[in-house]
Formats: C-alpha cells, sequence, structure tokens
C-alpha cells in the first residue's frame, strides 16, 4: 500500500515533470521531427508552380477594430498595396469606437472598402460574426489593426489552399520590439513560430495567430458572443471539420511589441481566460480533431494552459516532505526562485531586468497572469468586449 509520503513525493515530481515537458522536452521534439518531415518531402510551393491550379481566387479581408485611430489608416494603406493577382475587398468593422476610428474608415469606403459600425462595444467575436455574414469571397483572411504585411504575403497564403484538403493557412507572424525593455515576448514568440512550423509538418498545427491566417468561407462556424481567443477557436473548429490547418512561414506581417513585461501582463491574462474558455467549451479540439492534433493540443496548449495548478500542486507535495533534506531544499529553490522573479516583475517599471533573468521572469509572469484569469473564468469576471492594448 502506497503511503501518504510516496504518494507527496509522486505528486511532486510529476507536478514538476509535466511543465518541463510541456516547455522543452515537447517543443525540442517536435521542431526536430517538423525538420526532418520536411527535408524527406522537401516540397515548398511556389508562385509559379501552382501545378495548373486555375486562377486566383477573389479574397476577402476581415478586421474588427476599436479605438484603433493610430493604426486604422496604415492598415488599410498596407492592405491595398498587396502584390495579389485577383480583386481582394476589405471588410472592416468599427466595434463601437469612441475615437476616430469610424472617420476615418468611412473616408476609405468604397467598393473594395466595405464598413460595417457598431454603435457600441460588443466585442470581437460579435462583430467578425457580423462581417463574415458579408462576406462572398470563397477565402477569408483574417488581421488585426496594427499588423503589417509584407507585399507577397497574401499570395503566399492562398496558394496553399491550391490542396482542397486544406481549410485553414496560417501565416508567420513577427513580433518586433525595440533592444529598450525587459519584455521578451518576442523571444518567446520565436520559438513559438518554430513549434508551430514543425506542428505543421506533422498535421498537427494548433489554431492560429490573428495577425495573418486564412480560412475557406465554408468553414468558417460562428462563433459565441463571449470568445476571447477567436483566431484559436476558429482555426481549431476547422480542424475539429476534419480539414487540414496548415503553417506557410513565408507569408509574413509583423507586429510591435511593448518594451515591458508589465505592458504585456493585462493581455496575457484576457487571453488565459480566453484559454480555459476553449478549453472547457470545446473539448472536440481534443477529441475530434484527429489523435496527432489532439496529442499537440494536450503537449502544447492545454499543459501550458495549467502549469500555475501543477507549479502549486508540487508546492503542497513538497510541503508534506519538508521533515527530508532533499526536499527541504527543493522547497526553498522554489520559494526563493518565485520570489526573485516576482519582485524582478513588481519593480521591472523602474530597473532593466539583467537579460540573464529576463526568460525566467517573463515565464513566472505569465503563469501568474494565467493564475489570475483561471480565477476570473470560474467567477465569470470577464466579457467579449475589449480594450486597447499597449502592444503597438
Amino acid at each position: 500500500m502506497i503511503t501518504s509520503t510516496a504518494l507527496a513525493k509522486l505528486v511532486f515530481w510529476l507536478a514538476l515533470a509535466l511543465p518541463v515537458y510541456s516547455y522543452l522536452l515537447y517543443p525540442l521534439v517536435v521542431i526536430a521531427l517538423g525538420a526532418l518531415m520536411r527535408s524527406v518531402r522537401a516540397l515548398r510551393p511556389v508562385d509559379s508552380d501552382r501545378d495548373g491550379a486555375g486562377p486566383w481566387p477573389p479574397v476577402a479581408i476581415v478586421v474588427s477594430a476599436y479605438n484603433e485611430e493610430t493604426h486604422i489608416a496604415g492598415l488599410l494603406n498596407n492592405l491595398g498595396s498587396l502584390d495579389y493577382p485577383n480583386s481582394v475587398t476589405l471588410y472592416i468593422g468599427s466595434d463601437g469606437s469612441s475615437d476616430r476610428t469610424l472617420t476615418i474608415l468611412q473616408s476609405f469606403a468604397g467598393p473594395r472598402v466595405r464598413v460595417l459600425a457598431s454603435e457600441r462595444n460588443r466585442g470581437k467575436a460579435s462583430m467578425l460574426n457580423d462581417l463574415l455574414a458579408e462576406v462572398t469571397e470563397p477565402i477569408v483572411t483574417f488581421t488585426d489593426a496594427n499588423t503589417q504585411f509584407e507585399r507577397k504575403a497574401l499570395r503566399r497564403l492562398i496558394r496553399r489552399f491550391d490542396d482542397p484538403r486544406v481549410g485553414a493557412v496560417c501565416g508567420e507572424l513577427t513580433l518586433r520590439s525595440g533592444d529598450q525593455g525587459d519584455n521578451v515576448d518576442g523571444i518567446y514568440w520565436r520559438i513559438e513560430r518554430l513549434i508551430k512550423s514543425g506542428e505543421s509538418a506533422l498535421g498537427a498545427l494548433l489554431g492560429a495567430n490573428g495577425g495573418i491566417y486564412a480560412i475557406r468561407r465554408e468553414c468558417f462556424i460562428p462563433i459565441r458572443a463571449d470568445t476571447i481567443i477567436d483566431d484559436f477557436c476558429i482555426a481549431m473548429s476547422v480542424a475539429a471539420a476534419g480539414r487540414s490547418v496548415v503553417y506557410e512561414s513565408e507569408a509574413r506581417a509583423v507586429e510591435e511589441a511593448p518594451p515591458k513585461i508589465r505592458n504585456e501582463f493585462d493581455r496575457r491574462v484576457r487571453i488565459g481566460v480566453g484559454n480555459y474558455q476553449a478549453f472547457f467549451r470545446h473539448p472536440e479540439y481534443l477529441f475530434r480533431t484527429g489523435a496527432m492534433t489532439g496529442f499537440s493540443y494536450l503537449s502544447h496548449k492545454v499543459l501550458r494552459w495549467f502549469t500555475p495548478h501543477l507549479l502549486l500542486l508540487a508546492l503542497i507535495a513538497n510541503a508534506v516532505v519538508l521533515n527530508q533534506p532533499l526536499y527541504r531544499a527543493f522547497w526553498g529553490v522554489q520559494l526563493a526562485t518565485y520570489a526573485i522573479c516576482l519582485l524582478l516583475y513588481a519593480f521591472s517599471h523602474t530597473l532593466n531586468v539583467p537579460r540573464l533573468l529576463r526568460v525566467p521572469v517573463f515565464l513566472v509572469a505569465m503563469n501568474l497572469a494565467f493564475g489570475v484569469a483561471f480565477w476570473r473564468y470560474l467567477n465569470g469576471h470577464y466579457m467579449g468586449s475589449w480594450k486597447r492594448t499597449s502592444r503597438a
């Protein structure tokens, strides 16, 4: 019969091992396997060789904007300058903006720029549902007001739909930040891009990034009004319906990342609420997306979303065996690590976090945000409407 001490040790090691697996071992394996698969296939579609796929399809680009007067004109000019061989129609919604967003949009309105306005801020999901109801084009591309596409990004995104099995394509979003500041979200995102590329090669891409992705219009399923991570849910619904979701690294776009970790915290809390929302509302993402996708979803997403719970469980289990010197040492290391990282995070607005410590501080801050998000989700303290973040 297993003793309470032995059980506590088992729980402790398992609770620590699962985050290590999710953050370190799984990425290494999937990136390596993805690179191997790509080298074996040695396939890279190019614009000049579409294998007689016929004319390029007309495309809709959909954007839901709220108080984006700083970026909206630049977005429209950027999208209007894209190199694409067929018609591109922009469907832009102002979701109850209280600044000059709607005025600027109306100055661009025309046959190729359709403007939809809501008097109140209902939330991005509601606006996307309304915009998609207006779309007639067979391919729909999604982006954000603060995203800038490379000139040939749309062409490279859409060419992947030559494969009739493909229902969604995720482009490559780069988070650009200056040398100043302590936020390493850009570093974290570069690793995420490598993981996405590996998962795509293995047929297990998870969701999409909202800055640059496209789906077949026929694959769109209206999302609930309070949905927060709309890009993830839209793409995962495509996978759950049996269509492929692929990654196209040559379809590139850029966003600015905020310089400070603190600037990213509220955004991470909101994303965290959306993560738990998706997990509890959509079991089909785990059970109806195929074995490899379900495995990747569990390894890459679910375990990370519940890392705060696992780390807390490790502390509790560790406390049961504090009478043993080895576990007293582990207890001290855990508390010291969390305390140092939280102190550095708390004072990050007044000092520059040492470069060596930026990654652990970022990870601790992100998991703290997930912990706050879980509490808000349980209490229902969230809504679909949204506010501007400091991401430029």
